[in-house]
């Protein structure tokens, strides 16, 4: 038996399906302010830390970018091909063209812009089947229709563990993955750039946006200590 979807609950589930892009696109925005108005130089960007060993602003950012684009070329790719069953995988091997996006503040925002651009296009282009499937006499699955449709689509996941897994999920569940994934990885290198460089950053960076509602209005950000005293074991 079908289930007849209410227009109501269709609305809805768009604007859910709105929010949940926004939310995306948001951090993305915030990387690109961080990187044009805090984190300055490609010394910035390269700095070795200490209190994460191996880590550096740059290599954060890079993974949040490669994540973000893993996500989005099975979507590209299957532009003209229907609702054919999409493959994500985030452990996909790399080239060296990568290097550059962790040593160098300009191509590292170029290519948060270009994931930000993919990003509006993507979602600009299933909001305008939501006023074509809601038309009155239009035939067609509205369940597979639209900004709502598109993240309920299914995808194969593919993992290395290091053997090969694959499992079932959709392409909304995935978008929140990356967003949550751009969270944890902003909060880290929040620690390098305050703890260690001394910059400031904005008190939301790196903050859940569950834990951004629980504050409230009337929270106060603690004082950031600067200076961190790292001490290495004489053993």
């Amino acid at each position: 038996m079908s289930t007849i979807t209410s227009p109501a609950s269709i609305t809805d589930e768009n604007d859910r399906a709105r929010a949940l892009l926004d939310l995306a696109i948001s951090l993305i925005d915030s990387a690109l302010d961080v990187l044009g108005n805090h984190v300055h130089t490609d010394t910035h960007l390269q700095h070795q830390s200490l209190l994460m060993l191996g880590g550096t602003i740059g290599k954060h950012f890079r993974h949040v970018i490669e994540t973000f684009h893993a996500f989005l070329l099975p979507l590209h790719h299957s532009l003209g091909l229907g609702h054919r069953l999409l493959e994500m995988n985030y452990d996909a091997t790399l080239p060296t063209s990568r290097r550059p996006l962790a040593r160098s503040v300009q191509a590292c925002r170029q290519a948060m812009l270009t994931i930000r651009d993919d990003l509006v296009r993507w979602g600009e282009r299933h909001r305008a089947l939501e006023s074509v499937t809601s038309s009155p006499g239009v035939p067609g699955d509205v369940d597979r229709e639209g900004l709502a449709g598109e993240m309920r689509r299914m995808v194969d996941m593919v993992a290395l563990t290091p053997t090969k897994q694959e499992m079932q999920s959709s392409v909304g569940r995935e978008l929140w993955f990356c967003s949550l994934h751009a969270i944890h990885h902003f909060s880290m290198l929040r620690t390098i750039a305050v703890h260690e460089l001394g910059l400031e950053l904005p008190v939301e960076f790196g903050t859940a946006p569950s834990t951004l509602l629980y504050r409230g209005k009337g929270w106060k950000p603690p004082v950031e200590k600067k200076e961190v005293r790292v001490l290495t074991s004489k053993l």
